[in-house]
């Protein structure tokens, strides 16, 4: 990893931090895109502290705006991004509504990791074109599996269950990723999509509807890994040349796994890149 340079999301904390340090660990530089300017420089320091190279951009990923200012600024920051990770992501127990109009599990956890993707895709092609490859890598979750809402993905006309709105942003980001795998088998780009497992991370404390709150606890204390343990599957990714061509693939524990079929259907992940385009019209 040495001289590569990794942009990862969400990484002040949980299964983010730990990768991030990870990765710092394996020679690459880090750029920490993250709310918290405190917590940003906390583990930039971490990383300093281990010999790792870190720089951190402060945005609020919740805002399309915020997100594609982040976007824009990386090439200006670095010479080259051979690694993307879309790792941010929030389970949000009642309706909250951001300014730009988004329901917030759906602007976190699929419109922005989008839209940063959207903006970053021309400086990863130039890194692919100059050193052989770059990597796209989305953090999704094994619940997944809940049909799209066609006609009411923000919830504004729909009873808002928060399980619910949760399952679909990551169905949305696993079709979202095989989608773009096709659009960019062509340059060199290989996208995939992680279920990282039932990590021991804030996500797990959450206000969670019944009977979620009492079942997601109880599997956690049984069979929850810690983050640096679920690290390990988004670092191989990123960095293995044992992983060089996988394109397009679910993957839980290192190991490529079938995600629901739903989110196989090539019509319907068409048909959902160009709704999210036209949402997102005003910020591409």
């Amino acid at each position: 990893m040495k001289d590569k340079t990794v942009a990862i999301t969400g990484a002040t904390s949980g299964l983010g931090r730990a990768t991030a340090l990870q990765l710092a660990q394996k020679g690459a530089s880090v750029i920490i895109i993250a709310r918290s300017n405190t917590k940003a420089n906390e583990i930039i320091k971490e990383i300093e502290k281990e010999g790792g190279k870190g720089q951190s951009i402060i945005s609020d990923l919740s805002s399309m705006e915020n997100t594609k200012e982040a976007a824009e600024s990386i090439p200006y920051t670095v010479k080259r991004l051979d690694v993307l990770i879309n790792n941010a992501g929030a389970h949000f127990p009642k309706y909250r509504e951001t300014p730009e109009g988004f329901e917030s599990t759906l602007a976190l956890n699929y419109l922005s990791p989008f839209l940063l993707t959207h903006h970053l895709i021309e400086k990863m092609e130039q890194t692919a074109s100059d050193y052989g490859e770059a990597r796209i890598i989305n953090i999704t979750s094994i619940m997944h599996k809940s049909p799209i809402n066609w006609d009411d993905l923000n919830y504004k006309n729909t009873t808002y269950h928060s399980n619910t709105a949760y399952y679909q942003s990551k169905h949305l980001l696993t079709s979202f990723t095989y989608y773009l795998s096709r659009k960019l088998k062509e340059t060199d780009i290989t996208v995939n999509c992680i279920h990282p497992g039932l990590v021991k991370t804030a996500l797990i404390h959450s206000d969670y509807a019944f009977p979620m709150n009492l079942i997601v606890p109880i599997v956690d204390f049984f069979i929850g890994e810690s983050p640096d343990q679920a690290a390990e599957t988004p670092v191989w990714l990123a960095l293995s040349n044992k992983v060089k061509g996988i394109n397009g693939e679910y993957i839980h524990h290192r190991k490529i796994k079938k995600s629901w079929a739903p989110t196989k259907d090539e019509k319907a992940q068409s048909k959902l890149y160009n709704v999210t385009l036209t949402m997102l019209d005003k910020w591409l």
